[in-house]
């Protein structure tokens, strides 16, 4: 699914679900290039998977985007969507990666969350994650990946 909404120049719009051979970003997003659109940001935060298909849809339309002029931003990015810029060095297509959400897991009770940090705070903390509190017993939830696979996109 997908949402949109222009403010000025910056159109926002917010994906959902799985991307497969279904998808047609250019139905649900519009054409470019539309000269009223200088950024256009992408909240990834719902998207829970993405197959190969989905990603060669993704790529031709968002490399396409950013050929026409808008700037691209992705936001709230989605560990599905973090997997893929980690695999496909193109995913981005020329776009600003802002946040993405991170998982972790808890020493107790072994519960899974996911934190939001942005990118520029991960590179400022040299991507030394803090620990949290787990949302389920309030124990102690450390980062469940490994830093160098996670974020190799960001070096």
């Amino acid at each position: 699914t997908i949402e949109k909404s222009k403010n000025g120049s910056e159109l926002t719009v917010k994906l959902s679900g799985s991307v497969e051979e279904s998808v047609q970003f250019e139905p649900l997003i519009g054409t470019f290039p539309d000269p009223s659109v200088k950024l256009l940001i992408i909240h990834t935060k719902g998207i829970s998977r993405i197959n190969s298909v989905g990603v060669k849809a993704w790529i031709k339309y968002f490399s396409a985007v950013q050929q026409s002029g808008p700037a691209i931003k992705l936001v709230e990015c989605s560990t599905a969507i973090v997997e893929q810029m980690n695999l496909i060095s193109n995913f981005r297509c020329g776009g600003e990666v802002e946040s993405m959400y991170v998982p972790f897991a808890c020493m107790s009770c072994k519960a899974e969350q996911l934190a939001l940090f942005t990118t520029q705070k991960l590179k400022d903390s040299n991507l030394e994650l803090p620990e949290l509190s787990c949302s389920k017993c309030n124990g102690k939830s450390v980062f469940d990946d490994l830093p160098e696979e996670y974020f190799s996109f960001l070096v």
